[in-house]
């Protein structure tokens, strides 16, 4: 079994570990099969191991393969409605981030570790109550960049995000038919970095405006 098509052209059905490094194995014809997810996008975006000796890198999810349900100890991790408060909790624990891996990160955050697409991205799997995805951004050489959560029901408005974050500042659009952007910068003490809330709206955010997405930015001092 050094072939690695002999692999990815065969239906395999993973298991989930619920490691985010490793987080799928299986048993073939009595080979251990574990697969590892990289740090994309500085390296392939994942490794397939056969008895815990690295076989091929693979740039997507080979299409026979079946991703397995996620573990119900995960869903629990997820099963939170994203408020202010905990998009504060969040914001605060951007600040002290300093690993580079994206599963560490979203441990950090409480989070389970995210799932890459085929593309690259990182998502958390399912996403929180109300919200269309939950999103990581890793730089290649800096780690975490930035979480985004965008919103399928907004319900958190300009007035709830200034009562947790104090006053925010509207920022200039770049477009006619760009969002309404409005920020907030927060800093915890000691942390190596401060994080910028930013919130999107559709319309010129008044008290009573629901953000439709909310960003959170590790920013450099």
């Amino acid at each position: 079994m050094t072939d690695p098509t002999a692999l990815t052209e065969r239906p395999i059905a993973w298991e989930h570990s619920g490691d985010g490094e490793f987080p799928y194995h299986a048993e073939v014809d009595g080979r251990a099969l574990t697969v590892r997810v990289n740090d994309f996008p500085a390296e392939p975006v994942y490794t397939l191991i056969v008895d815990g000796a690295e076989l091929a890198d693979l740039d997507d999810w080979p299409r026979p393969w079946r991703r397995p349900p996620v573990p119900s100890h995960l869903l629990d991790l997820v099963a939170r409605p994203v408020t202010a408060e905990l998009l504060g909790t969040w914001a605060r624990r951007v600040c002290g981030v300093t690993t580079e891996h994206a599963a560490e990160v979203a441990d950090l955050l409480g989070l389970p570790a995210p799932t890459q697409d085929d593309l690259g991205r990182l998502f958390v799997q399912p996403s929180p109550p109300g919200t269309a995805w939950l999103q990581l951004f890793m730089n290649d050489r800096a780690g975490l960049a930035s979480v985004e959560v965008r919103f399928t029901e907004p319900s958190l408005t300009r007035a709830d995000l200034d009562a947790c974050f104090g006053p925010s500042a509207n920022l200039p659009r770049v477009h006619w038919d760009s969002p309404h952007v409005t920020a907030h910068r927060i800093t915890t003490p000691d942390a190596p970095l401060s994080c910028t809330l930013f919130a999107s709206f559709h319309e010129d955010p008044g008290p009573a405006s629901r953000a439709f997405q909310i960003s959170l930015r590790r920013d450099h001092h």
